[in-house]
Parts: structure tokens; sequence; C-alpha cells
């Protein structure tokens, strides 16, 4: 929609926010007035001159991509979003949080900076090597990723393997099978990190001599759980560690829940092994089936608690029911086609 000026004139959003900006600049220049908090975010942005720059500046202040956010993106650009975001008075919490944030972001130079002296990269949803199976959550999708490790591995064949924390030995063992013979014909293991299916099925791919791509619900700057640290260190030198969540951000809730949403993505087909009624395992399965990708689940004994949820997925015709790797190249491989790295 066009400002309209007082003497009638319309301009577009870009035109106007570029003249507000340069009118600010040139206010806080010759009064000298730094008291507002307004003219102080604006002049901010002189040193953000790209949209992989804008990306990044919004990634570092945002929690979730919405759908009033993606739609500026796609209309004015990224680098107008921001300019917009220091404009607009927040209508709710989540947006005061990310103004917030925005008032004390420090020049794209200095992010890059922290970047760097934590060993961390950045690809923006604008990046040729963006990863096209992410586009499928719409305007969910992430600003862009932060992380560690070999990017390539996000374009490649990947199947997650994901399930409860409070995994039984017959359930960490079934991961890891799967784990172990899926990578060992070539295919990708995506799972959050967590204790239980999750770390089983990393070591799985690992011990295989695959690759594993590893999810995490906060910043790079440290890894959760840090009980697994030695294991996420492997997983740097061997796969991949992405969030979309800047250094210094910490684990919440919601960040577990929002990071399932791309473990889906990246998936072409979500495993569970072993969850409960109510699990964490599921909302990722919600996300995939929203996505028309396949869910696989391994049954469970009726008398598991950690199996109700599994064993319901299958009951309701959600997932298809597997218990060997046979079974499951006949679900995700086109007819005729071979496993990558071995026929059987």
């Amino acid at each position: 929609m066009p400002f309209i000026a007082q003497n009638g004139k319309k301009f577009s959003a870009t035109s106007f926010i570029h003249s507000y900006y340069l009118f600010t600049i040139l206010v806080i220049n010759t009064s000298g007035n730094s008291k507002n908090s307004h003219y102080l975010i604006m002049a901010k942005f002189k040193d953000i001159n790209t949209e992989p720059d804008a990306y990044l500046a919004l990634s570092w202040i945002s929690d979730i991509c919405d759908l009033e956010t993606s739609n500026l993106i796609a209309k004015f650009g990224a680098i107008e979003t921001l300019n917009v975001i220091s404009q607009s008075s927040p209508r709710n919490a989540v947006e005061k949080r990310r103004k917030n944030r925005l008032s004390n972001l420090g020049e794209i130079q200095e992010l890059k900076y922290v970047l760097r002296r934590n060993l961390i990269n950045y690809i923006s949803a604008i990046d040729a090597n963006w990863p096209k199976s992410l586009n499928d959550l719409g305007f969910n999708k992430p600003l862009g990723l932060f992380y560690k490790g070999d990017i390539d591995l996000l374009n490649q064949e990947n199947i997650s393997i994901i399930g409860t924390r409070k995994s039984s030995n017959y359930g960490n063992s079934i991961a890891g099978e799967f784990a172990f013979d899926l990578a060992s014909i070539g295919f990708n293991i995506v799972s959050g990190g967590a204790i239980g299916i999750d770390t089983a099925s990393h070591h799985g791919t690992l011990n295989a001599q695959g690759k594993t791509i590893c999810v995490q619900a906060n910043g790079l700057h440290k890894f959760y759980p840090s009980k697994n640290e030695i294991l996420f260190e492997k997983i740097i030198k061997n796969g991949l560690m992405i969030s979309e969540y800047p250094p210094g951000r910490n684990p919440t809730k919601n960040y577990f829940l929002d990071r399932n949403r791309i473990i889906a993505a990246l998936s072409k087909s979500t495993m569970v092994v072993e969850a409960a009624e109510i699990s964490g395992a599921l909302s990722t399965v919600r996300h995939a089936l929203r996505m028309q990708r396949l869910v696989l689940a391994v049954p469970g004994s009726i008398h598991s608690k950690s199996s109700v949820g599994t064993n319901e997925l299958i009951r309701n015709r959600e997932a298809e029911s597997v218990t060997n790797l046979q079974q499951v190249l006949e679900l995700i491989l086109p007819l005729g086609q071979i496993p990558m790295k071995a026929s059987l």
C-alpha cells in the first residue's frame, strides 16, 4: 500500500523508508539529540547494506518467523523489514522482545565477529545453497541457519530418527540399529541431540562412519544437553550442527517444539522409535504429516508407556509400521531404485 504525503503525493514503502532513514540520520547529526531511542535504532542500520546481512540481523532478533514478517520480507526485502520493525509499536510480548533485541543490536560486523569467535557460520534463506526442503514450511521457515560442520548435508538424502528422552534399552538398541543400517547405505540421519532415542540415533550413524545432522534448540555458543558434549564434537567433525537461534540464546520449551519443524522438513521421512502418549517427538510427526512426508513408527510393547504414542500412530494409520531395514527401503525408495552405497 503506498504512503500518502500531506501534499497528496503517493510513494512506496521503500522510498518512504529510505527518505525517513536519511532524515533521521540528518536529525541526529545536526541536533546531537541522542535521547530518542527511535532515532538511535535507525542509526544502527547504516552498516547493513545487503540482504544477507539484513537476514542475519533478523535471525539475531527473532524467535520464529511469523506471517506478517514473512509478507514484509516478500514485498519489501529484509533491509526494509528491519526498518519497519524499528518504527512499529509492539502489539504483544513476542514483538516487544524482538524490538528490545533490535534496540540493543550492535553493528553487523560485531555480529559477524561473535560468529567467528564461536566458530559459527550462517546461511540465509536467500542463499543459493539454502535447502529447498525447508521452504515447505511456508512462512514458518527459518530466516536462516547458524551452523557448524558440513552445510552440504542439508541438500542430501536425509531421514530423521526421533523418540522419547525416557527410552528403554530396547528403544536405544533399535534406534541405533536403524541409524547404522541407513547410514551404511548412504542416508544422513537427522535428530535433535536429546538424551534417549536422539542420542542413540546419532551414535548409530557415527558408528557406521555415516553423516548425522543435529538440530539444536539454542544458540551454538554452547551445546545442550551438556552431557552430550563429546558426541556433539564428533557430529561437528563428521556431520552438521544447526540452529535457527543466534549464539547467546538459551533453550526454552517453545524453542524445542519449534525446532521440531526443521527436523521434519529436512527429512524425506521421519521414523519414531518409542514415544509416549504426550511427547515432543509427536510434534515432529505432526509437522511431517502437514508437509505430506512419510512417517514410520517402530511398534513397541503394549505394556510400555514409552510406546503408547508410536502404537497409536500405527493404529490411526498416521504412520507405517516398520521392523527392519528392508521394510523401510520398500517405503522410502521408488520402485526399482537401489540404495546409494549398497544393493540388497
